[in-house]
């Protein structure tokens, strides 16, 4: 939603917006462009005039500003139907979708067209580094988007990646995830194939077939299709030359015939799938093998994935959006590899509603154990998911007890952080994982590792 807001004003539309918590780098995002953010939602923040309301899907009835915009029947559409009929109609947009690494291959997508000088538009989820803001309009042909499959407004119950009219979809991988609309991954997955069948002939489907839902989803296509793959046989795959805190160096693969290498700031196989699938959309658009070995070389990551946050009394602090098991799995595997022979010291907090269902209970634990010691934020309170239904943090400190991870609970922020403070030693990492903004701890963690 925030990058919307940007691509209107970008386009000379007076913008304003209201949430309940807006936080950094979205914040600043909005700050920098002087869209004004109204805290917390009421009626009032609703100019006397206005033209068109955008709903974001978090909203359902009840909310107070939602109520007044129906009471005064004003106009509304799905932030989806916006993008659709003012940004991607007559380009060719490329639909990032995936359980997993949605973000960090948009970015990838977005940079390997830039720096190959095609000016191509975006709208990315996160912030990526290489690019100032997370969304552009872009005068070339291609159009990045990254593609949710979760769902469009309170009045539009279908994934929101069905409204990007896909010339090339990536699907990377699927998985079971927002349990709060999805029943199963039977489900997840149906949504994913009625994606595929949205590109055209002459468009690309892109598939990970590790994944092996994402695999059957390719199964279906009637379009063409490209695979990848870390391991085993696919049309991309990456034949890793070195790997180390620099990044990883590897060679690119297309149908057994190598057309790149590179060396990227990329850590773990999930990265590595990453910069296949977007190495497969850029060179379906055109980009050469030397093109796409010069974006990757020069591609700087993405905020809140994996991102150094500072490095105090000689201890790292990073920061990382993973809140599925998968994601957490992925991203500690990466640490490892970029932080050889360091200490990780996990801090998780469960805040989306995946993560703080008990419905991943088992392989929570399973993914935190690959750190050395874990802490564990209370599950982040919501009236959507009833108390018994919720992840037990007890038991999930227990569970990694019994594998030999040294685990605890600490319900506060300021808790957490002095608890961190005190076990890190120099040349340790402090990894605090959240899809929200953990009450500031990075920079909590960083004062008082500095003294301030």
């Amino acid at each position: 939603m925030a990058s919307l807001a940007g691509l209107l004003e970008e386009r000379g539309l007076l913008v304003t917006g209201s949430d309940n918590d807006c936080y950094p780098p979205m914040s600043t995002l909005l700050a920098e462009l002087g869209i004004e953010v109204r805290s917390p939602y009421a009626a009032a923040n609703l100019p006397p005039e206005v033209d068109l309301v955008v709903v974001g899907n978090a909203l359902s009835r009840g909310n107070p500003e939602l109520e007044a915009v129906l009471e005064r029947r004003l106009a509304y559409v799905s932030m989806p139907e916006v993008l659709k009929d003012l940004f991607l109609r007559g380009r060719t947009p490329v639909v990032v979708a995936g359980t997993h690494g949605k973000t960090t291959t948009s970015s990838l997508t977005a940079w390997l067209l830039e720096s190959a000088g095609r000016d191509p538009g975006f709208l990315i989820g996160g912030v990526p580094s290489n690019f100032a803001r997370s969304f552009r309009s872009g005068t070339g042909e291609a159009f990045v988007v990254e593609g949710d499959e979760y769902d469009t407004a309170f009045f539009d119950k279908g994934p929101k990646f069905l409204h990007y009219l896909p010339a090339v979809a990536i699907v990377s991988n699927v998985e079971f995830d927002h349990a709060d609309i999805y029943r199963d991954a039977d489900e997840v997955e149906r949504a994913f194939r009625l994606l595929a069948n949205l590109v055209p002939r002459n468009g690309l489907l892109i598939a990970g077939i590790e994944s092996e839902r994402a695999r059957r989803v390719a199964e279906c296509a009637i379009c063409p299709i490209e695979s990848f793959a870390v391991e085993g046989e696919a049309d991309w795959t990456a034949e890793v030359l070195e790997s180390g805190e620099a990044g990883t160096r590897f060679r690119l693969h297309r149908k057994g015939v190598a057309i790149a290498e590179a060396s990227a700031r990329l850590w773990g196989p999930a990265s590595l799938r990453n910069a296949l699938a977007a190495a497969a959309a850029a060179y379906f658009l055109g980009c050469s093998g030397s093109e796409i070995a010069q974006g990757l070389s020069t591609f700087s990551g993405v905020k809140r994935r994996m991102e150094v946050r500072g490095v105090a009394g000689g201890v790292t602090v990073v920061d990382d959006f993973a809140h599925h098991p998968t994601a957490i799995r992925e991203t500690l595997l990466a640490a490892r590899v970029r932080f050889p022979g360091a200490k990780i010291l996990a801090v998780f907090e469960p805040r989306s509603f995946t993560s703080r269902s008990r419905v991943f209970q088992k392989e929570m634990a399973e993914a935190l154990a690959l750190a050395d010691e874990v802490v564990l934020a209370k599950v982040f309170s919501s009236s959507r998911l009833p108390p018994e239904e919720e992840l037990s943090e007890e038991k999930l400190v227990s569970d990694l007890g019994a594998s030999g991870i040294e685990a605890a609970f600490v319900p506060g922020v300021d808790e957490i952080a002095a608890r961190l403070v005190k076990r890190a030693r120099p040349g340790g990492v402090i990894l605090a994982m959240s899809n929200g903004s953990f009450g500031g701890l990075h920079q909590k963690l960083l004062d008082a590792l500095t003294g301030v």
